[in-house]
């Protein structure tokens, strides 16, 4: 895997959260652990931004740090370097996203997240881009944030997802989006949630990683918005992620929703969420400016 570039996105717009502002503290705090010469800031707008006559919940904000994203991916994808996007809510996975699928033809995406994201505009309950970020990302919902390349929903799988919409529900069914673990499954642990993983992505020639820390269980993780129980482990995740980085080149990626409440939580969640990263970047070349060395 070819060094990665990190692409800072304090983006809280497309937060349903009343402490949405959070997510900026949780940027700043991720600024100061990324490498200075593998960094770039997406400028994202100071001001809510209103609805420009949609369903969608500050949509003039959210499509100026889209563009700016887009703007910042170009070279990137062009030097053929995985971007990683962090620091926001879910609505800043979906430039990268869209980025990955235009670049590569048999593209993987693994959704870590304990919610689909697939909401549609019209009968979204809050109008928070956040939740549509998956929807938009299939070329439907809202005609101003919907993919220019939209991404196979058969390549898609759901990982840890576990508080979803009927509507949602339906989506996944029609659509025949995976969801890890299955059903029923005998085996919950690390290697069998590495292996279904592993699985799936195989015949990709790229993957794509959208990682929600609210996938983490609350007992071990909670610095996020809207915890939602019987998540999977650190464990289980760090692993996944190593396991698919192994299998499938990462081209892109995003961290979001990292929104620790006060200096303790952000205390005791950052490691983390830097172990989280090291375990992403795993796959890069020695002395290629990723975290993993440091934050393993």
């Amino acid at each position: 895997m070819a060094s990665p570039m990190f692409l800072l996105m304090p983006e809280w717009q497309g937060s349903e959260s009343s402490r949405a502002m959070q997510l900026t503290d949780g940027a700043a705090l991720l600024r100061e652990d990324l490498p200075a010469s593998a960094m770039r800031e997406i400028a994202v707008p100071l001001e809510a931004g209103d609805a420009m006559g949609t369903p969608v919940a500050r949509l003039s904000s959210l499509i100026r740090a889209r563009d700016a994203a887009r703007t910042e991916l170009a070279p990137v994808v062009r030097e053929g370097r995985p971007a990683i996007i962090l620091g926001g809510d879910c609505a800043t996975s979906l430039p990268g996203l869209e980025a990955a699928a235009m670049a590569h033809d048999r593209l993987a995406v693994l959704w870590f997240d304990a919610h689909a994201d697939l909401q549609h505009p019209s009968t979204s309950p809050s109008g928070a881009a956040s939740g549509m970020t998956l929807r938009h990302a299939l070329g439907d919902g809202s005609p101003d944030l919907s993919a220019r390349r939209s991404v196979d929903a058969a390549q898609v799988t759901l990982v840890g997802a576990r508080a979803l919409d009927p509507e949602e529900v339906t989506e996944i069914r029609e659509r025949g989006i995976a969801v890890l673990p299955e059903a029923g499954s005998a085996e919950n642990d690390a290697e069998a949630l590495g292996r279904a993983i592993r699985q799936r992505i195989a015949g990709a020639d790229a993957l794509y990683v959208h990682l929600d820390l609210d996938v983490l269980d609350p007992s071990e993780f909670a610095s996020v918005h809207s915890p939602v129980p019987f998540g999977i482990t650190i464990a289980e995740l760090t692993h996944a992620l190593r396991v698919a980085v192994e299998a499938v080149p990462l081209v892109g990626a995003a961290i979001c929703e990292f929104a620790p409440a006060s200096e303790q939580t952000a205390a005791d969640d950052l490691p983390t969420v830097l172990r989280i990263l090291a375990a992403l970047t795993s796959g890069a070349q020695p002395g290629s400016g990723s975290t993993a060395g440091a934050a393993a």
